[in-house]
């Protein structure tokens, strides 16, 4: 049986770190401007395709979750990037 060769990890780069960064950005953004919609501080209610059965199936605070979450994984993985970028 023929074996995989070992992985070795990726080597970081900056633009990863700035990536991670952006994703995180546009998260925490997103649940933001989403929550001053859902309140009726911000303009009327527009949600994309993705967004729709998202919001019928766990409602606004089901969207906001989303976009917090995406926040923070944009923020761990940039703290992991730059943490490996440091070490090399």
């Amino acid at each position: 049986m023929n074996k995989l060769p070992d992985q070795q990890p990726e080597t970081p780069s900056w633009s990863q770190v700035i990536w991670s960064a952006v994703v995180a950005a546009i998260g925490f953004g997103f649940a933001i401007y989403r929550y001053l919609q859902f309140s009726g501080a911000a303009a009327e209610l527009r949600l994309s395709r993705l967004e729709r059965p998202l919001y019928r199936l766990a409602g606004k605070w089901g969207i906001i979750t989303v976009f917090i979450l995406m926040g923070v994984v944009g923020v761990y993985n940039a703290v992991k990037h730059y943490r490996n970028l440091r070490r090399q």
